[in-house]
C-alpha cells in the first residue's frame, strides 16, 4: 500500500475527534444539569444515561459493517449533520419541559455516534504507513484526551452563563465543524475488492465476533478493556463520594482530581508513541493497566486529597497507555476488510461494560465502605492481567492468527 495522504490529513483527524469529544462532553453536562435543576429526579438521568449507552450495544454489528463496506467519508459527514439535526431540536425541546422527547432525541443522537466511532477508527490506519500507526493513534488519543479536559469546563461554563439549550446548539455546531474536517481530509480506506461482483459474504454481521474469538491478543485486549470498563467505571461512580465524603474536599479539589486524570490520560497516550513492535505494545498495555490497578487501591486507601489526585493521575497515564496501545494491537493484527467490525465490538464491550459498572457500583456502595469499593476495583482488574496478560505477551510475539480474507473467515469458529 502506498501512503500519499496530505500531511494535513493526521491533524484534521485528529481535530474532528477532538471536536467531536468537546461537543459529546458538552452535550452530557447540559443534559444532566438540565435533568437535575428541572427537578426531574434520578430516573431522568438514568434515562438519559440508557439513552446514550444502549444505541451503541445494539447497532454495533451495522456501524461496523458500515464501515467495512461504505466510504468512512460519506458516514462521517452525513451521520455528522444529521447529528447536528437532531442537536437542534434537542435544544429546541429543552424548554418545553417535555422529558420523553428529550430522551427519544438523545436516543436518536447516540444512534449516530454508534457509526462514528467505527468510521473515525478504520480511518487513521489509512493515513500513516505501519511503523507510524502508533504514534498516530497516539496523536490522536492525545487530542481527545485533552478535549475531554476542555469539555465539561466549557460545558458547565455556557450553562451556568447562557442554559443548556445554548450548550446543545455549540454540540450542533461541533457536528457541522466534524462534517467539513471529513471533507478536508485527501485519503480514505480503500473499500474491499472481494464484495465488488455482487457476491454476498456469509456471516457478515459477525464477522467482527469471530476475529475477536480468533485471535489471543485482541481477544486478551477486549477482555482487558472489558475488566477496566467495569472494575474501574465502578470507581468513577465511588471516587466522588471517596473525595467529597471521606476526604471531606470541596468541589474545587474535586474539580482538581479530576483534571489530574485528565492530564494523566494525555501523558499517558503521548508515551505510548515509544513504544515498538507488537511484544513491545503487548508488554507496556500489561504494565499500563497494572499501574491503573495499583493506583486504584492507592487511591482507596489514600490519606489526603493530595494523595487521590496524584493516584488519580497514575491511573489516567496508565488508561492513555492502554488506549493508545490496545487501538495499535488491535488494527495491526486485524484483517482491514473487517476493521470496522472488529473495532464495533469493542465499542459494544465498552458501551455494556459502563452500564455494568454503572450498576455495580450504585449496589456496592449501598452495602461497602466507599473505601473498600475503590481498593476492590484495582484488586479485579489486578486479577485479571493475571489471567490474561501472560498469554497476551506470548501471542503477540507470533503472527496473528485470523485469516485474511472475509470469504476465509467463514471457517472461523465462533469462539467468542
Amino acid at each position: 500500500m502506498s501512503f500519499r495522504s496530505s500531511s494535513r490529513d493526521l491533524p484534521v483527524v485528529a481535530a474532528g475527534r477532538g471536536i467531536s469529544v468537546v461537543g459529546d462532553e458538552v452535550a452530557l453536562v447540559a443534559l444532566l444539569l438540565w435533568a437535575s435543576q428541572a427537578g426531574h429526579g434520578p430516573a431522568l438521568v438514568a434515562a438519559l444515561v440508557l439513552a446514550a449507552a444502549v444505541p451503541q450495544l445494539l447497532l454495533a454489528p451495522v456501524s461496523g459493517l458500515a464501515a467495512d463496506r461504505l466510504s468512512v467519508r460519506g458516514i462521517v459527514v452525513v451521520t455528522a449533520l444529521l447529528q447536528a439535526v437532531v442537536c437542534l431540536g434537542i435544544a429546541v425541546a429543552l424548554p418545553l419541559g417535555s422529558p420523553l422527547l428529550v430522551v427519544v432525541l438523545v436516543l436518536l443522537r447516540a444512534a449516530g455516534q454508534s457509526f462514528l466511532g467505527p468510521a473515525w477508527q478504520t480511518w487513521v490506519p489509512s493515513l500513516v504507513p505501519a511503523d507510524r500507526l502508533t504514534a498516530a493513534l497516539s496523536t490522536v488519543q492525545s487530542t481527545t484526551a485533552a478535549a475531554a479536559l476542555v469539555g465539561p469546563l466549557l460545558g458547565g461554563a455556557l450553562v451556568a452563563g447562557a442554559g443548556a439549550r445554548w450548550a446543545i446548539a455549540l454540540d450542533a455546531a461541533t457536528f457541522v465543524v466534524i462534517a467539513a474536517a471529513a471533507l478536508l481530509v485527501s485519503r480514505t480506506p480503500a473499500r474491499s475488492a472481494s464484495h465488488s461482483g455482487g457476491r454476498r459474504e456469509r456471516g457478515a454481521l459477525t464477522a467482527g465476533l469471530r476475529v475477536v474469538g480468533a485471535d489471543p491478543v485482541i481477544r486478551g485486549y477486549v477482555v482487558v478493556v472489558a475488566t477496566v470498563v467495569i472494575a474501574l467505571g465502578a470507581l468513577n461512580v465511588a471516587e466522588v463520594f471517596l473525595v467529597t465524603q471521606t476526604l471531606g474536599a470541596g468541589p474545587t479539589e474535586y474539580g482538581v482530581v479530576a483534571t489530574v486524570f485528565a492530564v494523566g490520560l494525555v501523558a499517558g497516550s503521548w508515551a505510548a508513541r515509544r513504544v515498538r513492535g507488537d511484544r513491545g505494545a503487548a508488554l507496556a498495555l500489561v504494565g499500563g493497566t497494572l499501574l491503573m490497578a495499583c493506583a486504584a487501591v492507592v487511591l482507596g486507601l489514600a490519606p489526603s486529597v493530595a494523595v487521590a489526585a496524584a493516584a488519580s493521575c497514575l491511573v489516567g497515564v496508565g488508561n492513555g497507555l492502554l488506549n493508545v496501545l490496545g487501538q495499535t494491537l488491535l488494527v495491526r493484527r486485524a484483517p482491514r476488510e473487517v476493521l470496522g467490525r472488529v473495532v464495533s465490538v469493542l465499542q459494544a464491550v465498552v458501551g455494556a461494560g459502563a452500564l455494568v459498572a454503572t450498576a455495580v457500583g450504585g449496589v456496592l456502595l449501598t452495602v461497602l465502605d466507599v473505601r473498600a469499593v475503590v481498593v476492590g476495583s484495582g484488586l479485579v482488574t489486578a486479577l485479571a492481567l493475571l489471567l490474561v496478560g501472560r498469554g497476551l505477551v506470548r501471542a503477540a510475539s507470533r503472527p496473528p492468527t485470523t485469516l485474511a480474507s472475509p470469504a476465509d473467515q467463514r471457517e472461523l469458529p465462533a469462539a467468542a
